[in-house]
């Protein structure tokens, strides 16, 4: 090649195209970054610190994109692959129980993944036309206010990513998760400010005064709750539970050929365990349909409890006329005594669509060759405690009930519940994390409320989580056996009990005033 022919060669430095393909990888990586740093506390919670600095990639890449399409594109795929990490185990599921072949199941995690991160696709858009604001503070404004409206199938928060870091989570009794929400979204403002923003030094040093201020004061209110919960728990009286988990495979569970050992597991384990007061056995244990009206468990299914002691199952129960129209099904809670007999009952409210319903159901079956499709199961109506005869109110939350803040606290302050017990099988999800982020997700609802929460599920997590957070015991995960405990039976409400998602409400309308204000300020620059 002559050096004629190289000075007509046209520079690869100097080419657009390339340059800007290679931001765009830049900005792609940084974003896949954010998303791997989002998702690793989830997976393993001793390395929270990272979600303290997750948001710094992705609030770098969308304040350096081109468009708003781009940020918001940039901040779904961050968004996303925290999905595909944290929830990696859709595919197993869908692909194990739902009987999805390989590639498929990976296409129905990719879709659940992205279709279910909206909110921080909009979080994206919205930090790329607001930017920073005063002292950081637009970003943890608008995370909240997106991750407070957003629906999700498994709702979780920022300040899930928190669950190993205790002192920081108590104020969840004051505000709930969009606290600590709250203050990692801004703290990861501050940090991203501080190396990238070109702001002066004045500024930047006022901005990390206020931070520190609201983090010491947060860690100050938790360390000081979590002394004075101890002292609560300490003076109040106890109950001793057995929470029953026969680990039965769900291969096994509703097939005819095991229901009378599937039940035997659950009567056995039970009668080898005298001296509770309180039975727990998980959801679906009972695998019959079991009228609503229901007065006394049949004789063999009632294992032999100590006198005065009680029992609380899952099974499924109707009402009216089986295979008729006016017939209705519900995923149940039943109270029995020791001698069988029905004391409460409780129906879930929070059904899983397409799992336990079909949406709109009713007006897909007029469609012209669509067979025709059930209802599925009714929702219950309120909150219903099941009232022990020593008068403990206990709040049963069936399946993904106990990730729900607002189910909790509705038990707490309209029917106040002294223990939250959650009745689930997560037998569907595998030898994965799945189960042990459940229990991480249902964590804060014991803050939340000062109540004690006992997990009872088939095959694992059983567990107990304490009014401040601890999570005490647990059984291995696919292994038959019971948890003994005793637990204490916690009285009063918290602020958020009283008050509910006010922080989240203020946040939100902050945030709404800060986005009319910044679309004065570019209207109003647009015209000068």
């Amino acid at each position: 090649m002559t050096p004629a022919t190289v000075e007509r060669q046209p520079s690869i430095a100097a080419s657009p195209d390339c340059r800007a393909a290679a931001r765009a990888w830049v900005l792609i990586l940084a974003v896949v970054a954010s998303g791997a740093l989002l998702a690793a506390p989830f997976l393993y919670p001793a390395l929270f610190p990272l979600a303290w600095f997750a948001l710094v990639p992705l609030l770098w890449s969308v304040e350096r994109a081109s468009r708003p399409r781009h940020a918001l594109l940039l901040a779904w795929l961050a968004g996303g692959i925290a999905h595909v990490l944290g929830f990696y185990w859709v595919d197993h599921t869908v692909r194990v129980f739902g009987g999805i072949p390989h590639g498929v199941s990976q296409i129905a995690l990719l879709l659940y993944s992205f279709g279910f991160t909206v909110h921080v696709a909009v979080f994206g858009l919205l930090v790329y036309l607001c930017g920073l604001g005063p002292l950081a503070l637009f970003p943890p404004l608008l995370w909240v206010a997106v991750e407070f409206f957003a629906p999700q199938l498994f709702p979780w928060h920022l300040a899930n990513s928190q669950s190993a870091f205790l002192t920081l989570i108590q104020s969840a009794d004051v505000a709930g998760p969009y606290g600590a929400s709250f203050l990692v979204a801004w703290f990861n403002a501050v940090v991203y400010a501080a190396l990238f923003s070109p702001v002066s030094r004045r500024r930047a040093l006022v901005t990390a005064a206020v931070l520190i201020l609201a983090l010491a004061g947060n860690l100050t209110y938790g360390h000081w709750r979590l002394k004075s919960v101890d002292a609560e728990m300490r003076a109040a009286p106890t109950l001793d539970v057995a929470a029953v988990q026969g680990s039965i495979d769900i291969g096994y569970k509703w097939n005819v050929a095991f229901l009378t050992a599937n039940l035997k597991t659950y009567l056995d384990l039970t009668q080898k365990t005298p001296g509770a007061k309180l039975y727990l056995w998980p959801e679906s244990t009972i695998e019959a349909w079991v009228p609503d009206d229901m007065e006394k468990l049949p004789a063999e299914m009632v294992p032999a409890l100590p006198p005065g002691s009680s029992l609380i199952f899952g099974t499924i129960s109707f009402s009216g006329v089986p295979d008729t129209p006016e017939m209705k099904a519900f995923n149940s809670v039943f109270l029995i005594d020791s001698q069988g007999r029905a004391r409460g009952r409780y129906h879930k409210q929070a059904l899983l669509a397409f799992g336990e319903y079909i949406p709109f159901a009713p007006l897909l079956s007029h469609v012209p060759g669509m067979p025709p499709i059930g209802d599925g199961f009714t929702r219950g109506e309120g909150p219903v405690t099941l009232e022990l005869p020593d008068g403990v109110k206990v709040a049963p939350l069936v399946c993904y009930e106990d990730i729900m803040p607002e189910l909790a606290r509705k038990f707490v302050r309209e029917k106040g519940a002294n223990l939250l017990v959650n009745l689930t099988n997560d037998a569907w999800f595998g030898n994965t994390a799945a189960p042990w982020e459940h229990a991480r997700l249902a964590q804060l609802r014991s803050i939340e409320t000062r109540r004690n929460l006992v997990r009872v599920t088939n095959t694992g997590l059983t567990t107990i989580i304490n009014p401040k957070g601890e999570m005490l015991q647990t059984l291995p995960l696919f292994t038959p056996g019971v948890l003994t405990a005793k637990v204490e039976i916690m009285k009063g409400e918290t602020l958020y009990v009283k008050y509910g998602d006010w922080f989240a409400w203020i946040v939100s309308l902050i945030s709404i005033g800060a986005l009319l204000w910044r679309g004065r300020e570019i209207r109003n620059r647009r015209k000068t």
